[in-house]
């Protein structure tokens, strides 16, 4: 334990020093239009009844709206993004409110608060039906979207599903770290060991989303999570296609609820496991994360 405390600790020294961290919204999206890419994406702002959501969108094709993790923005979804964009998809990342450039009240805020966001947004742009995407918190507020909004919903792809088996007590501390306003980067940097598939994994995934902590909105969030019922998002009954994409080594989501939504949705969901993978599975395998999608989305095309 010392050893590893000594190894991140000696992580965060380098990567606090490396020039590539950025600590601003706008340089962080600077970051990304200077990436290398054949769709660049366009930030703008949905200017709703009661909340400005702000998003990015790329590529042409059909639509797959990408929802991020608690307590982060949406840069450290970018390669993903690129990736199905690339596949021939338009690809909108949305950031909640209360983060990056985003607003609206926090006041008795729910995920269906949050998916009503979402919808805004889709109808803003005139999606039609999307694809509706998120990793851990984010596809809370997905399956909020396909039950809430059903008419706006082809397929819902969920990245490390969590709800009803909780995490072990090392990663219940790391969520609890995660959705505390209060917590610093080294506190998160000291919950990564919990949030991917093995320790050599922690400077790519701490590089990628330590720029875009969001961490003002954890608390909100938090309480949406507190303020909505298991019941109301947990497998929303319908006729959606359901893709499950879950690491088999997720300390944060136990691969357990991946089983679980398996059999209660039955042959609308499809589970695809990621061995060794943990909770950032689309940081650290994002071109296998991409691949899985199209594959889905193209069989539940055919």
């Amino acid at each position: 334990m010392a050893a590893l405390s000594r190894q991140l600790i000696s992580w965060a020294c380098l990567l606090v020093a490396t020039p590539y961290l950025l600590t601003t919204h706008a340089s962080e999206e600077a970051r990304m239009q200077g990436a290398p890419s054949n769709a660049s994406a366009q930030e703008g702002i949905a200017k709703l009844a009661d909340s400005n959501i702000e998003y990015f969108s790329q590529g042409h094709g059909e639509s797959i709206v990408l929802l991020p993790f608690g307590g982060l923005t949406v840069g450290y979804m970018q390669e993903l993004s690129q990736d199905l964009a690339d596949a021939g998809y338009r690809v909108v990342r949305i950031n909640f409110r209360g983060s990056g450039a985003s607003t609206g009240s926090e006041k008795n805020v729910t995920l269906h608060t949050l998916a009503d966001d979402v919808a805004g947004v889709i109808k803003s742009l005139k999606l039609g039906k999307v694809d509706i995407a998120g990793h851990a918190f984010g596809n809370r507020v997905a399956r909020t979207l396909a039950a809430d909004h059903p008419e706006l919903v082809r397929s819902v792809i969920l990245f490390a599903a969590g709800g009803k088996v909780s995490p072990d007590p090392p990663g219940e501390r790391a969520l609890q770290a995660i959705f505390n306003p209060a917590s610093t980067d080294s506190d998160i940097l000291g919950q990564m060991e919990y949030m991917v598939g093995n320790a050599a994994e922690i400077p790519m995934a701490w590089q990628a989303i330590k720029p875009c902590r969001a961490p003002q909105v954890a608390g909100t969030q938090r309480t949406a999570m507190q303020n909505t019922p298991l019941k109301d998002w947990w497998a929303p009954p319908g006729e959606a296609k359901y893709l499950v994409l879950q690491g088999t080594n997720d300390q944060i989501a136990p691969p357990e609820n991946g089983a679980l939504l398996k059999q209660e949705l039955g042959e609308r969901a499809t589970l695809v496991s990621f061995p060794g993978a943990g909770h950032l599975f689309i940081v650290t395998e994002p071109k296998k994360a991409a691949a899985a999608v199209v594959s889905f989305l193209r069989e539940t095309r055919a």
